[in-house]
């Protein structure tokens, strides 16, 4: 039988920088996912900004509405019932709330380019957090990834990650861009699994998120790597099969076939 995996992104082949500012009080959160945060509050939307801006060259006292309007921004995760026209109507916070964590996570060395994110509120049409990413490939990426090619294993990535972030990944780890699938909801994930199940394919879900779980529930083996130390009870729960470093999945994919 042919065989895919479904790869997450960040935290589960990329070991995530993630700074998330608390625009209220002005605080920065440890170890939070953002998805996670995202479900703690009806309305709530995360927004990916799906294009490579100049973040820190700009005008720190521009109004985030004002380079909403501007550039490629998609919502990749939602607590209903959201009112996505809402998300411009925040005129108060500014471009400064996303340049902060910006500028923590120029700290660190990163293969991976920066991606940054908002979640809002969009039943009071205000912006709550400001989200900086990067990361570096967790130990293993490049050896499974090849095992799997070389065992004629279709590989594909769906995340939420932004497209120019998952392009730069697929390039990294010899992925055809045709096999990735950015700035992708969690139906979206799921609607892949079932896509390539119609076409004969047993599937191998791996990820992390919450907005794993759809995904992970459809597909004929769920994989959670634990190799970032942070994930979701949500997924953690839903996942078939608990690995502690990528390069495991090759192994479980053996047995499969």
């Amino acid at each position: 039988m042919k065989t895919a995996v479904v790869f997450d992104c960040s935290g589960t082949l990329v070991d995530v920088k993630r700074i998330v500012k608390e625009i209220e009080s002005q605080k920065f959160l440890c170890n939070h996912q953002t998805v996670d945060i995202v479900d703690k509050k009806r309305g709530r939307v995360l927004v990916v900004i799906g294009e490579n801006i100049p973040l820190l060259n700009l005008d720190p006292d521009m109004p985030m509405r004002d380079l909403l309007e501007r550039i490629k921004w998609r919502i990749t995760y939602c607590h209903p019932p959201i009112f996505k026209g809402n998300i411009l109507k925040d005129c108060k916070t500014k471009v400064k709330e996303l340049q902060d964590p910006a500028n923590i996570l120029n700290r660190f060395n990163i293969e991976t380019d920066p991606g940054y994110a908002l979640i809002c509120d969009t039943v009071k049409g205000r912006i709550e957090y400001t989200i900086a990413t990067g990361g570096c490939l967790f130990e293993g990426v490049h050896e499974a990834i090849e095992e799997l090619k070389d065992m004629g294993v279709e590989i594909y990535i769906a995340s939420g990650d932004s497209k120019y972030a998952i392009e730069k990944l697929s390039r990294l780890i010899g992925i055809d861009k045709d096999h990735i699938l950015p700035e992708a909801h969690q139906h979206l994930k799921r609607d892949l699994v079932l896509k390539l199940k119609r076409k004969g394919y047993k599937v191998v879900m791996v990820g992390d998120g919450t907005n794993d779980v759809p995904a992970m529930l459809e597909s004929d083996l769920s994989v959670i790597n634990l190799q970032g130390g942070k994930v979701s009870k949500k997924a953690l729960d839903t996942a078939d099969v608990k690995i502690e470093n990528i390069g495991e999945i090759v192994d479980i994919v053996k047995r499969l076939k």
